[in-house]
């Protein structure tokens, strides 16, 4: 296998809707703002459009389940931005599928808009660095990551190591979707496509797990929490249904 050892700078990869004003859109619970007690500094990343963002570390509680959108705005060889309905509210099916992605690339100077979801947390508890909402086709989203050109490019199955600010955390009986490489490594499902109820038999579907890799369902008996920070650049995975997997450290 592969290793792509490009380090990526993402504060959400593969990462829901806010504005009480919307009827279209779901209310939940806000995210939670980590003051300085949580060590992790706001970061300021510059867009396609060239515009400063500062993002702040924002915890979503009871996120398994939790179905989210993301556009990914590409602008060529400046690279790609990344906006998502999560963790303000529960993503809008309607709205989503109405989408002009062409309008939306113009509005934004990008070349084309590319739809990444629905899509939902596996985990327990997740943590991303988002911006404050942003109006995007008339819903509120957050900026979670400016990508450089190529990203969205990395083979299924090619180990990629994205460098970021993410706090995750499973319960204690509660599954956990897991691949696990030839060597031992174990990586764990990030968000997923694949509704559910199906995610128990998924290693059925797969058509292209590279051989000596195995798809299982694990039920811990104790918490699996994992704070990520880009001094220590995660091993990540995607797999053929484009679902992120990350190393559980050693």
């Amino acid at each position: 296998m592969f290793m792509c050892k490009t380090l990526i700078p993402v504060a959400i990869v593969s990462c829901a809707l806010m504005g009480a004003s919307d009827s279209r859109q779901i209310a939940a619970q806000p995210p939670t703002r980590l003051s300085g007690e949580s060590k992790v500094p706001a970061v300021e990343m510059t867009t396609g459009q060239g515009q400063t963002m500062t993002l702040t570390m924002q915890t979503l509680p009871d996120s398994r389940g939790y179905q989210y959108c993301e556009l990914v705005f590409n602008y060529g060889e400046k690279g790609s931005d990344i906006y998502s309905t999560s963790p303000l509210a529960r993503a809008d099916l309607d709205w989503w599928e109405n989408l002009d992605t062409r309008a939306l690339a113009k509005e934004f100077g990008a070349q084309s808009v590319y739809k990444n979801g629905p899509q939902w947390w596996s985990m327990d508890e997740v943590g991303v660095m988002a911006s404050d909402p942003v109006p995007v086709a008339g819903v509120d989203m957050v900026f979670g990551a400016h990508l450089p050109p190529g990203t969205l490019k990395i083979a299924k199955y090619t180990v990629f190591h994205p460098a970021k600010f993410q706090n995750l955390t499973w319960k204690a009986g509660q599954p956990v979707y897991q691949l696990v490489d030839p060597e031992g490594h174990v990586y764990v499902l990030q968000g997923h496509k694949i509704p559910q109820e199906q995610l128990a038999t998924l290693g059925e579907k797969f058509e292209n797990l590279p051989e000596g890799w195995e798809y299982r369902v694990h039920v811990p008996d104790e918490d699996l929490a994992m704070k990520l920070t880009p001094a220590k650049p995660i091993p990540s995975i995607q797999d053929e249904f484009d679902q992120i997997y990350i190393r559980i450290p050693e």
